[in-house]
């Protein structure tokens, strides 16, 4: 991603953004309001967590919510 000027971390991160956003809207679009909820307060965790460890709260939200990309993205990769 040296191309679009993004370093490693930051390529890693906004994948797992976009996977836990795209998560977040489909699981609100079915009702699915127990996912809902636990993307959420992941991202709220890891907002009050960046606040923990001195980052501010928006940088651990967006952690938050990539991790919750994450856990999408592997579960994914396991169905198959």
């Amino acid at each position: 991603m040296e191309i679009l000027g993004l370093s490693s971390l930051a390529t890693v991160v906004l994948t797992g953004l976009v996977a836990g956003g795209t998560e977040l809207v489909k699981r609100i679009f079915d009702a699915d309001w127990r996912v809902v909820v636990t993307i959420i307060v992941a991202a709220l965790i890891g907002g009050f967590g960046g606040l923990v460890f001195g980052a501010n709260f928006l940088v651990g939200m967006v952690f938050g919510l990539a991790a919750s990309g994450y856990i999408t993205i592997a579960q994914n990769v396991a169905k198959k």
